[in-house]
Parts: structure tokens; C-alpha cells; sequence
């Protein structure tokens, strides 16, 4: 693509993968004076982190999920945001390695938990999507004045309907951006 480029996930994303990273840094600036073996630093430093993302971060994406307010589209933005922070979790398992200088094939070398913890977000987006959709269809048919009795068509679809099928267009076209 020429500059500037487009990509798939919003601002968030790298905002996040940085913050995360400074956390990293900031609990190992802790660690050092603590004296410990570089084994037990990186222990300690993916340990935290794994707390980071499987309790404040999920709880924060889930509580953004639930909220009453959100629409479809931010929705489908938080499963593209999600799945590219899942890919970053290998980076940040990297980057542990290469601060603290310890093999990632050491036998009792935590692993990170992103994966699921954006995967379970991932889920939950994506119920919330199907309950936002029916919602969405349910008031559509229950708002229209369809006259379900009629003996003959007219020859022409009802306002309602066409409404309704514009909505679902324009939705299923936001879709397409789905990984």
C-alpha cells in the first residue's frame, strides 16, 4: 500500500502492546532491587504480566463489551483489535527474553496468557454481536404496521422491510472487515 497505510486495528492496539511493555519495564526497574537470580526476574516479570492481561485487561474489555451503548461496529473493531493483540503476545514473550536474558526454553519458563484472555474477549464480542443483531431485527418487526393477513401482494415491499434489509446490507457489510 502506498503511505499513508491503512491497517485493520485502531490506535488501541499499539497504545496497548506499549503500555504493556512499559509495565514489563517498570516491574523489572522493581525486581532489580530485589537481588534476585535473572531466572526469577523473568519469572516474576511473566507472571505479572500475565495478571495484567487475564484480570485488568480482560476485566476492561469485557466491561467494554457489556456496555448497553456499544454498537455493532465497535464490536467488530474490539474482535480485529483483539485478534492483532493476540498476535503481539509472542513479541512480549520475546521481549522478556531479551531483557531478562533467560532461555524461553528453560524448563520453568511461564508462558503468557494474552492468547486466551483475548480469545475468551473475542468470544464474548461476538455473542454480543449475535444478541445486538436479533435485538436490532426484533425491534425492526415490531415497530412496522405489517399487514400479516394479506390476501395479495401489492407488488411492492414494505417501507419496513426495505428498512430492515438496509440495515442487514449495511451490517453484513461491516462484517467483511472480520478476520
Amino acid at each position: 500500500q502506498d503511505f499513508p497505510k491503512k491497517l485493520p486495528m485502531s490506535q488501541s492496539v499499539p497504545q496497548i502492546y506499549t503500555q504493556v511493555k512499559e509495565f514489563i519495564y517498570a516491574s523489572l526497574k522493581f525486581s532489580e532491587s530485589l537481588h534476585r537470580s535473572s531466572t526469577e526476574i523473568d519469572d516474576m516479570l511473566r507472571k505479572s504480566t500475565n495478571l495484567l492481561l487475564t484480570r485488568t485487561l480482560s476485566s476492561c474489555l469485557q466491561n467494554l463489551i457489556k456496555k448497553p451503548h456499544i454498537g455493532l461496529t465497535e464490536l467488530v473493531q474490539i474482535i480485529i483489535n483483539t485478534t492483532h493483540l493476540e498476535q503481539a503476545c509472542k513479541y512480549l514473550e520475546e521481549f522478556i527474553t531479551n531483557i531478562t536474558n533467560v532461555s524461553p526454553e528453560t524448563i520453568h519458563t511461564t508462558r503468557l496468557y494474552g492468547l486466551s484472555t483475548f480469545k475468551d474477549a473475542r468470544h464474548a464480542a461476538e455473542g454480543e454481536i449475535y444478541t445486538k443483531l436479533n435485538q436490532k431485527i426484533d425491534e425492526f418487526i415490531q415497530l412496522a404496521d405489517y399487514e400479516w393477513s394479506m390476501a395479495e401482494s401489492d407488488g411492492r415491499a414494505s417501507g419496513y422491510l426495505m428498512d430492515l434489509i438496509n440495515f442487514l446490507r449495511s451490517t453484513f457489510q461491516v462484517f467483511t472487515h472480520l478476520p
